[in-house]
């Protein structure tokens, strides 16, 4: 009514009447009327009241979205606050609800400046933002709310960096530094940073620092040249730490560092060719990622090697797929590409070999032949290059046993006659078969057991003869039959002794002789060279028990000359007797006299009447 009567006034009145404060008066009236009006028609009337929630916002009326938006702004949540904002945003300007409008936009804009402070205090700093965002630009506290969001996102955005900074300390095991920097966030005016993310990031650092320390350990264990079981040890040990934990990088480290060094013992192990060390160490070596594909082709390229061993086709071909997993940035692919072609020859000269056995199977001449045709199309330099020059030979042994064993058969026969003229045929025979051929040992060795047997039989009678000879004292003679036995054949041996002992029975006789002669001189000089002679007689001979008589009575000889001069001459007579050697029998008795002699020559001197030790005339003067 209030509306319709200002529309009929005339239009200067209409303006003036609007620019008073009776207007503004009359107005505020009519809204709070009308709210009161609807307020009490809800109150007297229940079933009235409006679902705030499933009303069609464009369809309703200013009364209804203030009501409907006090009734959420009630609740003070941001949900509903924001909700309250929401219904009334629409209103035009120039609605009479507007000004009343704007002051519960002023207030409940407050409340959600003040909602999103404490969301934000909590650390929920998207949820305040956005909420405070939904407050109008056009209301006068809206530069509280600018000044706000700024200090939010400076502070916010300071806290973020601290944090960051902290944990790529903590990531780099720089745990003083990591947390001085954690303790700036108590100095931020927020206490989601100051207090919860502080401590968070505090604890992360007690933590990793207590970490650390247990790694202290495993970092030793992988110095001095590690173990296995060394380094498995560090590896456990580092497996413990947390994922949580920032120290888990440190210990992913070590892991890695382990994992290389196992690596390197395990490379060593395959360099020696020593398969099976290599995979038991691969198999335990832990999965690295920086290791990972090195590690994989080490255990195909040992796992290849292994199936190779056994040198069959299978396994061969096995090996083969084994190893095209190595890829050609691998440490491994030149070797395994080299392995992989000798696999590849060696799996073409086992099906050539077999072949040939399959034809060497029959044993005949042919056949053998065709087998070592065959396997003669193998290069030596090939995998399988010296088995098949192997077996090439025995099949060519196997041959030649089958032509020359003829010759042996037919030597047998002629040998067995017994007579010299048999078996220098037999001989012949075996000279059939030619140096080199599987069965020339054998030849030559029967032909020198029956050439042997030739010359016994024709050198028996010369050193029979010989013996003879020694016998009847003509050593000379004997000598000289025995050498007509010539060197190297079968009896030259027995003869070489013969005549060895008869030089010796010789030479002991020359050397008895010259001693007699010696001796015949008589003088002490002359019989100390007969004793000479007669010692070079062998124990050995025949004459040694002679020599031995006479060197005896040649030596009491000069004990007798050595006791007639020392009549007149003791010191000549001693010199005599120290002569007499000490082989002979008259030494012991030579050498009683010498010390007889020798105390004549020097006597003691007597001791004094008035001395009791013999030093007073020493010390008198």
């Amino acid at each position: 009514m209030t509306k319709q009567l200002v529309h009929q006034m005339p239009s200067w009145l209409r303006l003036s009447f609007i620019r008073s404060w009776v207007f503004w008066a009359i107005i505020t009236l009519g809204i709070s009327g009308g709210l009161v009006y609807l307020a009490l028609g809800l109150l007297l009337n229940p079933k009235a009241v409006p679902n705030c929630p499933e009303i069609f916002v464009p369809m309703s009326s200013a009364s209804l979205r203030v009501y409907c938006g006090q009734l959420a702004a009630s609740k003070q949540t941001l949900k509903d606050l924001v909700s309250a904002l929401n219904l009334v945003k629409d209103v035009a300007p120039n609605d009479p609800t507007r000004s009343y409008i704007d002051s519960n936009v002023q207030r409940w804009s407050l409340a959600i400046l003040r909602l999103a402070e404490a969301t934000y205090q909590e650390g929920n700093y998207d949820e305040a933002v956005n909420a405070a965002k939904k407050i109008p630009k056009n209301i006068p506290a809206y530069k509280i709310v600018a000044k706000r969001l700024g200090q939010w996102q400076e502070t916010w955005t300071k806290g973020v960096a601290l944090d960051q900074e902290t944990r790529a300390l903590l990531n780099s095991s720089k745990w003083v530094n990591a947390y001085g920097v954690a303790v700036k966030l108590t100095h931020l005016n927020n206490r989601y940073w100051a207090t919860t993310k502080y401590q968070e990031l505090a604890d992360l650092v007690q933590i990793a620092k207590a970490d650390s320390s247990k790694l202290d350990e495993a970092r030793q264990l992988l110095k001095n040249n590690p173990t296995v079981k060394s380094l498995l040890t560090a590896v456990e040990m580092a497996n413990k730490i947390d994922p949580k934990s920032f120290a888990h990088t440190e210990a992913q480290t070590i892991v890695t560092t382990a994992a290389k060094q196992m690596l390197k013992l395990a490379r060593t192990k395959l360099d020696k060719r020593d398969w099976t060390g290599a995979l038991e160490i691969a198999n335990q070596t832990p999965d690295a990622t920086e290791t990972k594909t090195e590690l994989q082709d080490l255990i195909s390229f040992a796992e290849a090697q292994s199936h190779s061993a056994s040198g069959s086709i299978s396994e061969l071909e096995t090996a083969i797929s084994l190893i095209q997993s190595i890829k050609a940035n691998s440490s491994l692919y030149q070797r395994s590409q080299q392995a992989m072609g000798t696999w590849q020859l060696e799996i073409q000269d086992l099906a050539t070999l077999q072949h040939a056995r399959s034809l060497a199977s029959t044993s005949t001449v042919v056949d053998l032949q065709a087998a070592i045709t065959e396997v003669q199309r193998i290069p030596v330099s090939n995998p399988r290059g010296k088995e098949a020059a192997g077996v090439a030979k025995e099949w060519r042994q196997q041959i030649e046993t089958v032509q020359d064993t003829p010759y042996l058969r037919t030597a047998d026969t002629l040998a067995a006659s017994g007579t010299v003229q048999g078996v220098q045929q037999a001989i012949a025979q075996l000279n059939q078969i030619r140096p080199g051929r599987a069965l020339y040992a054998q030849a030559q060795e029967k032909s020198k057991q029956w050439t042997a047997e030739i010359q016994r039989a024709e050198d028996a009678p010369i050193l029979q003869q010989a013996e003879s000879l020694a016998a009847t004292g003509d050593l000379r003679g004997a000598i000289s039959m025995a050498q007509h036995i010539g060197n190297g054949r079968a009896m030259s041996a027995q003869r070489e002794e013969r005549v060895n002992d008869w030089q010796a029975q010789l030479q002991a006789a020359n050397n008895l002789a010259a001693a007699q002669k010696l001796a015949d001189t008589g003088t002490p000089e002359s019989l100390l060279g007969a004793i000479k002679a007669a010692a070079r007689v062998p124990k050995s001979s025949a004459l040694r028990a002679q020599a031995r008589l006479a060197m005896d009575n040649w030596g009491n000889q000069m004990l007798e000359v050595a006791q007639s001069t020392a009549t007149s001459d003791l010191r000549r007579a001693i010199a005599i007797a120290k002569a007499i050697p000490s082989n002979t029998s008259s030494y012991g008795a030579a050498q009683n006299l010498i010390q007889q002699w020798q105390q004549q020559l020097n006597p003691t001197p007597e001791a004094s009447p008035n001395s009791d030790d013999g030093t007073n005339g020493v010390l008198g003067n």
